[in-house]
């Protein structure tokens, strides 16, 4: 599994330029929006909406990712390939959003 994951990490990360030229979003976005959605809608019901929550709230959550205390895969993974100011970012993006 961990062979797709940094497949997938490194595709988006090499369409990044083109999809944040054209909306302007995080990085990251392109590895976190095929489950939670650019939206911040998941696509499936054990995906957590990310849309409205609170920044504090959805940075604790990628820090227990990225220490491992919260466990998930993909999550696991992501999160520790983001910087300080990716994690920002990211933590923004979705907390802007409308629920």
């Amino acid at each position: 599994m961990m062979p797709l994951l940094q497949t997938l990490f490194a595709a988006a990360v090499l369409i990044w330029p083109i999809a944040a030229m054209a909306q302007s979003t995080p990085r990251f976005i392109m590895a976190c929006a095929p489950c939670h959605g650019f939206d911040g809608l998941g696509h499936d019901p054990s995906v957590p909406n990310l849309a409205g929550q609170g920044a504090t709230y959805l940075y604790n959550q990628i820090m227990a990712f990225r220490s491992g205390a919260r466990k998930h895969p993909e999550m696991n993974f992501f999160s520790g390939q983001m910087t300080q100011q990716e994690i920002d970012q990211i933590v923004q993006y979705y907390a802007k959003l409308p629920r």
